[in-house]
């Protein structure tokens, strides 16, 4: 490996390290402190990690399907790196070889346990829209649009292609008012 190419592993290393701690504190996971979602006017950086087996088919799904955009990418030794980009939101997607036991989950599809809670909360203008698109898609939906109970968000609930729950969040205030452009 030449000087230059080692100093720009180095740095991507460092900068993809940086967003990912650096971001998690206002990273959007339902019953977090931080998980005050993002209001129109307010722009905050958030972010998350999952772990795969399957990288390059996750990084493929998440873009396909929800629109993300490959910001970078390295192979280490124990396996690959990608950010992707959502409207500011970023992804860090890692390859194992390998995921840990989790608890049987009786939700399980395809022999694969799906996350008990969501490990990303993405906001869209129009969750019904949204879970309509996606459903024509193929893609596996774990809970239809319903109102939350405060009545602040119309949400619903879908798998990736592994078992990672992705919680689609649409704002709207007390007068039906969706801050997002609805």
């Amino acid at each position: 490996m030449t000087r230059s190419s080692l100093l720009l592993t180095r740095l991507l290393r460092s900068v993809v390290t940086g967003l990912a701690l650096g971001l998690l504190t206002a990273a959007v996971i339902p019953g977090m402190p931080s998980a005050q979602a993002q209001s129109a006017s307010t722009s905050r950086p958030s972010s998350t990690a999952i772990r795969t087996p399957d990288f390059d088919e996750t990084v493929r799904w998440y873009q396909d399907k929800l629109g993300f955009r490959l910001i970078g990418s390295e192979n280490f030794v124990q396996g690959r790196t990608a950010v992707l980009e959502r409207t500011g939101f970023l992804l860090e997607v890692t390859e194992v070889d390998h995921l840990l036991q989790q608890d049987q989950d009786p939700d399980a599809t395809g022999g694969v346990a799906v996350t008990r809670f969501p490990v990303i909360s993405i906001l869209v203008p129009d969750v019904d829209k949204e879970v309509e698109r996606l459903r024509k898609a193929g893609v596996d939906i774990l809970q239809s649009p319903e109102d939350e109970l405060d009545g602040r968000f119309r949400t619903a609930q879908i798998r990736d292609n592994g078992r990672h729950r992705i919680e689609l969040r649409e704002p709207i205030d007390e007068n039906g008012f969706n801050a997002m452009g609805r």
